[in-house]
C-alpha cells in the first residue's frame, strides 16, 4: 500500500551542464540579427557545450547522484539510460552503456534504454522506474538521462524556436515510499502519434489538438489527486521561450507567478533534463516546505507528461 499516498520517491538529484556560451556563438543566429533578437526576447541568453562524450557527460551527473546517495552499488539493481540519438552525432549503444555501468561501479545492473518521447523522456523514464519499484523488481533505480547536440549546422535549433538544445546531463534515484525527499504522487504520460503528420502539413490544426491535450493531461493530474491548482506550490514546465512557457502555466490553469522561468535564460533546453533540473535549483533557492505539492510538466512534439510530486520534511513528515 503506498505511503502517504505515494507510488515511490525520487532522491539525489544531479546533473551536468557544459560550458556556457552566449547565444551570439550559435550557429544559425550569428548571421541573423533578427532571429536573434527573437530569441533574446523569449529570454534565451545562454546554452551549454561539451566536448564529452555521451557516456562522459551522462557519469558526471551520476557519480554525483551515487556518491550523494550513500546507497550501496548493488542495491541498485536497474539503470535506466535516458538519450535520444536518431539526429545525434552518436548513437546509443550496449558497448558504452556497459562501459558506463562499469565507470559506476554497477556491474550488474539491468540497462534498459528510454527514448522517443524526446522532451518527455524523464517522466517516462520515471514512470517505468516507478513501476519496478512498485512490483519489487529492485529496490533502487538509476535514472540516467544525457543529450548532447548534434555539431552540424543548426543542430541545437528546435522546432518552432521554442528553445535551444543545450548539452546536458541529469540524473537521480527512484525509490520505495519514504525513501527520498520527493514522493511520487502521480505521473500521467500521454502520446497523440498523429500529431506527428499534423506539425508538418497543418500547423494551426497542431496547435489547437496540442493545447487540447496539455488541458486535458493536467486536468486529469489534478482530478486524480483530487486538488485545485490553488493547492500547488510551483509549476515546472520544459525550459521553452518565456511565453511559450507562461502559455502551458495558462493551458494548465496556473498563474505565471508560480512558473519557473530562470533557466531559460541560463542554459536554454536540457531535452530530457530540464523539469528535474530546475526542481533541483528551487529547492536550493529554499522554495520548498514540508507538504508542499509540486506540478511537473514535460511535452514534446506528440508527447505529454504530468508528474505531481509532495516535498517531505526532514523528519519523514508531510504536513506544513
Amino acid at each position: 500500500m503506498p505511503r502517504n499516498g505515494e507510488m515511490a520517491s525520487i532522491l539525489s538529484i544531479a546533473y551536468y551542464l557544459g560550458a556556457f556560451k552566449p547565444i551570439e556563438e550559435l550557429d544559425f543566429l550569428r548571421d541573423n540579427p533578427r532571429k536573434l533578437q527573437l530569441y533574446k526576447l523569449g529570454g534565451f541568453q545562454s546554452y551549454a557545450e561539451s566536448d564529452l562524450s555521451m557516456r562522459a557527460l551522462a557519469r558526471c551527473a551520476a557519480a554525483q547522484t551515487l556518491e550523494a546517495s550513500g546507497i550501496e552499488r548493488n542495491k541498485i539493481g536497474v539503470c535506466l539510460y535516458v538519450a535520444e540519438s536518431f539526429d545525434r552525432d552518436e548513437m546509443v549503444n550496449s558497448t558504452e552503456v556497459n562501459r558506463l555501468l562499469l565507470d559506476l561501479g554497477l556491474d550488474n545492473a539491468v540497462p534498459i534504454h528510454i527514448s522517443i518521447s524526446n522532451c518527455a523522456n524523464i517522466v517516462a523514464a520515471l514512470r517505468i522506474a516507478t513501476a519496478l519499484i512498485e512490483v519489487g523488481e529492485t529496490e533502487h533505480v538509476l535514472v540516467a538521462s544525457v543529450d548532447k547536440a548534434s555539431r552540424r549546422y543548426g543542430g541545437r535549433m528546435m522546432f518552432q524556436d521554442m528553445s535551444v538544445k543545450s548539452d546536458v546531463s541529469l540524473s537521480c534515484l527512484v525509490s520505495r515510499p519514504g525513501v527520498g525527499p520527493y514522493g511520487i504522487r502521480y505521473i500521467g504520460h500521454h502520446n497523440s502519434a498523429g500529431l506527428i503528420e499534423t506539425k508538418s502539413l497543418k500547423p494551426a490544426s497542431y496547435a489547437m489538438e496540442k493545447f487540447n491535450v496539455i488541458r486535458c493531461a493536467a486536468k486529469r493530474a489534478r482530478e486524480s489527486l483530487g486538488l485545485q491548482p490553488v493547492d500547488f506550490a510551483r509549476v515546472i514546465t520544459n525550459n521553452y521561450s518565456r511565453e511559450v512557457s507562461k502559455m502551458f502555466l495558462k493551458l494548465c490553469g496556473f498563474p505565471n507567478e508560480v512558473g519557473c522561468f530562470g533557466n531559460i535564460g541560463r542554459f536554454a533546453h536540457a531535452v530530457a533534463g530540464d523539469v528535474l533540473i530546475n526542481l533541483k535549483d528551487l529547492e536550493a533557492e529554499g522554495a520548498f516546505r514540508a507538504g508542499d505539492m509540486i506540478f511537473l510538466m514535460a511535452d514534446s512534439i506528440t508527447a505529454t507528461s504530468v508528474l505531481c510530486l509532495q516535498r517531505r520534511g526532514e523528519n519523514g513528515c508531510n504536513d506544513h
